[in-house]
């Protein structure tokens, strides 16, 4: 695939699916541009391809890395393992590795040949990860960062996790990396408290309809 590929070439060419649905184009684009998004899509919604897709455009464009931050062990299992059987260089960073995969991992992520990195938040908050990220930024090897389950920040959410109030240091530390935070669980005071904690007051919000066609209520 081409430096230049576009966001749709990549939907079609490493994904298979012809269209992006709803608001995913708008997501995509406003991200591959350099911009910050809140978004609130319901699961199955296909929030993952609104990182996944900039992140392999930016890479295409020598951007570099995206991270990941996630607080599930098995959903980075499963979305690094997809990405790798369609092609994209991607990892993650977790308890389950040996010390010997763990640097292996950080010299790809170093080098600027990962396309995408997961990590949880209590790893991407430790002075050495800090100190890893400013040198690709320095390096102009940070494409964009990716905040998944960001309820967890909230205490009005329902997963609240002490250690997602840490990832303000993404726009403290650096501001002109492209941010997205996502979440399918958020009422007015936990987006707030999204927007608040994670600083994307500038960040423009995309909310998704929570109607989801393929369930039903059949009363008897």
């Amino acid at each position: 695939m081409s430096a230049a590929s576009a966001p749709l070439s990549v939907l079609n060419e490493v994904f298979g699916y012809p269209a992006f649905r709803g608001q995913q184009a708008a997501i995509v684009d406003h991200l591959c541009a350099g911009g910050d998004a809140l978004v609130l899509m319901p699961t199955g919604g296909g929030k993952s391809l609104c990182y996944q897709v900039p992140a392999i455009v930016r890479h295409g464009r020598e951007q570099g890395v995206a991270i990941v931050v996630s607080p599930l062990i098995a959903l980075m299992h499963d979305q690094v393992g997809a990405l790798e059987e369609a092609g994209v260089h991607a990892a993650f960073l977790n308890s389950t590795l040996t010390l010997e995969d763990t640097q292996k991992i950080e010299r790809e992520m170093m080098s600027g040949r990962l396309v995408l990195l997961y990590a949880a938040p209590e790893r991407i908050t430790t002075p050495r990860m800090l100190a890893q990220l400013d040198s690709l930024h320095e390096r102009g090897l940070l494409s964009l960062f990716a905040i998944d389950e960001a309820h967890c920040v909230s205490q009005w959410g329902h997963d609240f996790r002490e250690d997602y109030l840490g990832l303000n240091v993404l726009h403290e530390r650096w501001p002109d990396v492209p941010r997205i935070a996502l979440t399918a669980t958020a009422d007015d005071l936990t987006r707030a408290d999204i927007i608040t904690r994670l600083q994307l007051q500038t960040a423009r919000v995309f909310i998704s309809s929570f109607d989801r066609p393929n369930i039903r209520y059949s009363i008897v």
